[in-house]
């Protein structure tokens, strides 16, 4: 009788420590983390609803950036790009926007659309590119055209631009090759993410499933690697423009 009473007893204790252990996980990844267990940055879009960015401000006023969705292709404009930014800034968020590459239209012609957008609002952050998937065109073919919007708003800004991807889409895509670059990964889980080649990640994009009092839908939460931090991705005051050939 003893021992069976002590096995149940064993069962439910370790019951209750997989309840404890899975919330706890389930917490860590979708609800915003007070101090620095919490996220450095968010990156958001559309997707994301209607942002009241006071609420935002007020439940997180620690974050150190804000990347929102601007343009796709040559084409698209995320229809509330303007008011994010407007909305971000106006709580002191230093903020930045973010073009989504496709390979259905010239680099050219995406860079143009890009920087049309950028300039009309006020963003403190370096330009990011968002990377990835090939449309159906090699990899070659994808690096090429990729080298040439990087040069262009290298040429247009006066600084290397951020460039984002998924782990495995990166390595499979762009590393190492553009490994030089301030990279913005995405990987979920409880492993950092790990580049092809000499380089490292510079953001760690560790969840899409955030929850954040004022954004209606679950938002990407970020964290710098250790040895980044805000100035390595701040638009320069004084940019000096560089000598650089764009690829044509």
């Amino acid at each position: 009788m003893n021992r069976t009473l002590n096995t149940i007893i064993a069962a439910i204790i370790t019951l209750l420590v997989l309840v404890l252990a899975c919330s706890a996980n389930w917490a860590s990844s979708h609800e915003y983390l007070p101090a620095r267990e919490g996220p450095d940055g968010i990156d958001i879009s559309h997707h994301n609803g209607k942002i009241n960015w006071k609420k935002v401000k007020d439940k997180c006023p620690d974050l150190s950036f804000v990347y929102i969705k601007c343009t796709e292709g040559a084409t698209f404009v995320d229809p509330k790009f303007k008011a994010n930014v407007e909305g971000a800034r106006s709580q002191g968020y230093n903020v930045g926007g973010y073009h989504y590459f496709r390979m259905t239209s010239s680099a050219h012609d995406q860079f143009a659309h890009f920087k049309q957008q950028l300039d009309g609002v006020d963003c403190n952050l370096i330009p990011m590119v968002d990377v990835e998937k090939n449309d159906g065109k090699t990899r070659e073919e994808l690096q090429d055209s990729l080298h040439v919007m990087l040069d262009l708003l290298e040429a247009a800004y006066g600084v290397k631009p951020v460039l984002y991807g998924l782990n495995a889409s990166y390595n499979r895509l762009c590393a190492p090759e553009f490994n030089g670059y301030t990279l913005y990964i995405g990987r979920y889980g409880d492993d950092s993410p790990v580049v092809t080649g000499a380089g490292r990640y510079a953001i760690w994009q560790y969840s899409i499933s955030g929850i954040i009092k004022g954004i209606p839908q679950p938002v990407d939460l970020c964290r710098f690697h250790p040895d980044t931090d805000l100035e390595d991705i701040l638009l320069p005051q004084d940019p000096t423009t560089p000598t650089i050939e764009v690829r044509q």
